[in-house]
């Protein structure tokens, strides 16, 4: 296959190697470094969203009764689990709508939002259609 016809045949592939190692190299390198950056906003970014629903979701039954929904949602430690970066959440409660806007800083600013209507009519449909199916049993 390869054959060797002296001393010559050498020099002539020499810049070769050289060529790939520092133009492809540097760009498959970057490309997972791009790679990786991008997996961990993606993750910083799902964990803001899961932390600011989890809060949303769980408010008790008598902080919606005294209207303290607002303090109860920015009692939360939002940053609890980032890794890299930081998190600002603000949380907001009016007319059975609770809020919570956050901003995300990794490399830029990124916005986290979500929202949640509390004690509306279909959250109460629900429970009773749940209460009436165990009450039958």
């Amino acid at each position: 296959m390869f054959q060797m016809r002296g001393k010559g045949a050498l020099m002539n592939n020499r810049g070769y190697m050289t060529i790939e190692a520092s133009v492809i190299i540097p760009i498959v390198l970057f490309g997972i470094f791009a790679t990786i950056l991008g997996l961990m906003l993606a993750y910083e970014r799902g964990h803001i969203k899961a932390s600011e629903n989890e809060r949303l979701y769980t408010v008790p039954l008598e902080y919606i009764r005294n209207e303290n929904v607002e303090e109860y949602l920015n009692a939360a430690d939002y940053e609890k689990g980032i890794v890299c970066g930081s998190a600002a959440v603000s949380c907001g409660y009016s007319g059975h709508k609770a809020t919570a806007e956050g901003i995300l800083r990794v490399i830029d600013e990124n916005e986290v939002n979500s929202g949640r209507e509390i004690g509306v009519c279909t959250d109460r449909l629900r429970r009773w259609q749940l209460y009436d199916d165990t009450f039958a049993e």
